[in-house]
């Protein structure tokens, strides 16, 4: 009769002492919400869990059945081994709640550094597309220079059209060289998508997150050196081909005019001997060629003269436009309050206009 008494203390203090390890209000934690769980979901996730823990407690305050036979006093240890065996999961519960929140912060960091590299990788198609465009722009440029060329030097002779041939073979080779580099960035900017994919598919396992971010970072930054540089060289190598063009279109127009007064000059010292050997055959010749001259001067003078027509058939007609516009702007803003004679006496006026 004197063990339950003594029984019922142990099992009261160990009550008292349970629930104060492992108070309700205390274990009702106001956890962040799950990522994959709505808020709904998540509180109704926190009731039930608070309702476990309660029912716990209450399970523990529970006091033994007076039918049950009476225990003697040598099992008092397994009831201080069933509180050693709550405290332990309590501080674990502890240590998982202190776990839990801070993955959860470490996804929300990386969920924002996520959104940075998504806006890096935006502002990196955004410099791919403007060096694209700028790229199809140089590559007309460079097409309608060699057009130009080609059509300045049909007159030239098999030498200079060796020389354009291998210009055109440049202009090739730089076009290659351009669009090797427009598929390098390409493949990084493809290689760095497939990198933030990556990345995405790693963050729902939520492995070794800092060792990744480090890794991503340091990529990062050696991929916008890299792009940098890439441009840097790019712009270099765009001024120095725009020189190496200017410089050799000099250099051919000088070695032209230099060839033309070559030809010039042997054609006056040809003329020359000729015209002490053969005076008459010389004569026949420089009447053909002053003939052939005086066309050529006759040809150009009609198309000055029809150029110059087409000037003025130009501007009359972009003064007949102006005066159109403005009539039609005139009739817009006046046609409603003006009377029919007055109508009539405007239409006249354009017809004298015209």
């Amino acid at each position: 009769m004197n063990v339950f008494p003594q029984e019922q203390r142990i099992l009261k203090t160990v009550s008292r002492e349970k629930l104060h390890l492992m108070n309700p209000e205390l274990l009702l934690f106001r956890a962040p919400p799950l990522p994959f769980l709505s808020n709904k979901d998540a509180q109704g996730y926190s009731q039930r869990r608070g309702k476990g823990i309660r029912r716990r407690c209450a399970g523990l305050t529970m006091a033994p059945k007076r039918g049950k036979k009476e225990q003697p006093a040598r099992e008092e240890p397994p009831v201080t081994r069933d509180v050693a065996e709550d405290v332990g999961p309590t501080q674990e519960a502890a240590l998982l709640l202190q776990d839990y929140e801070r993955i959860c912060q470490e996804l929300e960091n990386m969920k924002v550094q996520r959104a940075q590299l998504q806006e890096q990788n935006d502002f990196l198609q955004q410099e791919a597309q403007c060096l694209r465009s700028e790229s199809l722009e140089f590559m007309g440029y460079l097409a309608k220079r060699a057009q130009r060329r080609k059509d300045a030097v049909v007159s030239l002779s098999e030498e200079n059209r060796q020389m354009l041939r291998e210009i055109q073979q440049q202009h090739q080779e730089v076009l290659a060289h351009f669009q090797e580099q427009q598929a390098t960035l390409r493949q990084q900017l493809l290689h760095k998508e497939a990198e933030l994919a990556r990345l995405g598919s790693e963050l729902e396992g939520l492995g070794e997150i800092r060792a990744l971010q480090q890794e991503q970072v340091a990529r990062i930054q050696e991929l916008q050196r890299e792009l940098a540089a890439a441009r840097k060289q790019q712009v270099e190598r765009l001024q120095e081909t725009k020189a190496h063009f200017l410089r050799q279109k000099a250099a051919y127009e000088k070695e032209a005019r230099q060839q033309v007064e070559r030809l010039a000059q042997q054609a006056q010292e040809v003329a020359t001997q000729c015209q002490q050997e053969h005076g008459e055959a010389v004569k026949r010749q420089n009447q053909e060629l002053r003939q052939e001259l005086q066309q050529l001067v006759r040809r150009a003078n009609e198309l000055r003269k029809h150029k110059h027509r087409l000037e003025e058939q130009a501007q009359r007609l972009r003064q007949e436009h102006c005066c159109l516009q403005e009539m039609a702007l005139l009739r817009h803003g006046c046609g409603r309050q003006e009377d029919i004679p007055s109508r009539g006496n405007a239409t006249g006026k354009r017809g004298e206009n015209h």
